[in-house]
């Protein structure tokens, strides 16, 4: 047998066949292009819930008188909201257009129109109204006699119905069914911008706002906690929201306790003082209360920290430390700032005192203590009140 034809058997190969050769591999394909998907426009934010409440600024015109009310007056609903009522009597808002510190800002801004505003929120609450600004500083403006002023509404300052009634309706946080007038849902009465509508001042021209108390909160740790103003101005508080209905609702007093805004810190030697000799001691001042700056509000008043030792007759022992913590302005429009002392939130500062006991001092257990007061333009103090006091002995 041919020697090819008998390999061939062996192999199982046909022996007039060649061995197949591998198919090349097909080129790579080139990647498909990813299509071009357009995206969708972002969607509009929904509408708010309701209209804002201060939309066309202060004052706020009321309109018709929502059925069911007597009349605008604080008075008409003490009838159902009496404890409501009873905290917002005792408030600051209440007392707005009786306010010292109000009347001392206007009289050093010249009277200027829009300072009226926020402590007479609703245009009937006015004697004058404004007309228009003459240009420049806000105190050049025009202004005609109000034909609608109500006296009455006038002294109750920042009323119930410049928060609450808008466009014949009863606004609140949360409302029922059990109203002889119609109510109607408003978040914005729980946001901090909503305070801002008056607690928010710029002068044109001026280095920053001359009432930054909403812009001094916006940029805090507390505004990024989500701590609002109402959290620590209005706290809810337990009691009859209405007449037929006991529950937790905004407590209306509208709380300012400087008390609760700084803690003050001292150091002082640990053994006693020795009279005719020197001690010094450390006040550490820090903004640990307040979402705004302390003090904030008007630059026409500051807060005074005193510092002094008693001996244990009560008697001045050495020379007092006063601190002023304060935003001087300029005298006159636009109120640039001079100077500022004031504390951040969260800001600190350390004070040292010291001082050189007095010889005749009475030893003893005597007294470190610290007050704060609230001093005006005029030179007039409020009442202090102890923030700290530490017994310590002189020898």
């Amino acid at each position: 047998m041919d020697p090819t034809l008998l390999l061939s058997v062996i192999l199982g190969v046909a022996p007039w066949r060649r061995p197949a050769e591998a198919p090349p591999e097909p080129p790579p394909e080139e990647p498909a292009e990813a299509p071009v998907v357009e995206q969708p426009e972002p969607a509009p934010p929904p509408p708010p819930s309701a209209p804002p409440l201060f939309a066309a600024g202060l004052p706020v015109d009321l309109g018709d008188l929502p059925p069911g009310l007597a009349s605008f007056s604080a008075q008409g609903c003490a009838a159902c909201h009496g404890s409501v009522h009873e905290s917002w009597r005792q408030s600051t808002h209440r007392g707005g257009w009786q306010d010292p510190v109000f009347f001392e800002a206007a009289r050093a801004t010249g009277e200027a129109p829009l300072c009226v505003s926020c402590h007479l929120p609703l245009a009937v609450q006015q004697p004058v109204q404004l007309q228009e600004y003459l240009g420049g500083d806000l105190t050049r403006a025009l202004v005609r006699t109000n034909p609608s002023w109500d006296a009455t509404l006038q002294q109750e300052g920042v009323t119930c119905a410049a928060c609450h009634v808008r466009d014949g309706q009863v606004a609140g946080l949360r409302v029922s069914g059990l109203a002889p007038h119609p109510v109607a849902v408003s978040a914005e009465l729980g946001t901090s911008a909503f305070c801002g509508t008056c607690h928010q001042l710029s002068w044109p021209g001026a280095d920053q706002p001359f009432y930054d108390t909403f812009g001094e909160w916006e940029r805090s740790g507390w505004a990024t906690a989500g701590v609002r103003c109402q959290d620590c101005h209005m706290p809810p508080v337990a009691g009859a929201v209405t007449a037929g209905a006991f529950a937790s609702h905004s407590d209306h007093r509208v709380f300012v306790e400087r008390s609760r805004a700084v803690s003050v810190l001292v150091e002082l030697p640990a053994k006693a003082g020795v009279r005719g000799e020197r001690l010094t001691a450390r006040v550490r001042v820090q903004n640990s209360g307040a979402g705004h700056a302390f003090p904030t509000g008007s630059p026409f008043k500051h807060v005074l920290l005193r510092a002094e030792l008693l001996d244990s007759g009560g008697e001045v022992a050495g020379e007092a430390l006063e601190h002023r913590f304060q935003r001087e302005v300029e005298a006159a429009p636009p109120y640039l700032t001079v100077s500022d002392t004031r504390l951040a939130p969260g800001g600190e500062v350390v004070l040292e005192h010291a001082i050189e006991l007095a010889q005749r001092s009475a030893a003893g257990l005597g007294r470190y203590r610290i007050t704060l007061a609230v001093i005006h333009a005029d030179g007039t103090a409020e009442e202090a009140f102890v923030v700290q006091e530490i017994p310590y002995v002189l020898d």
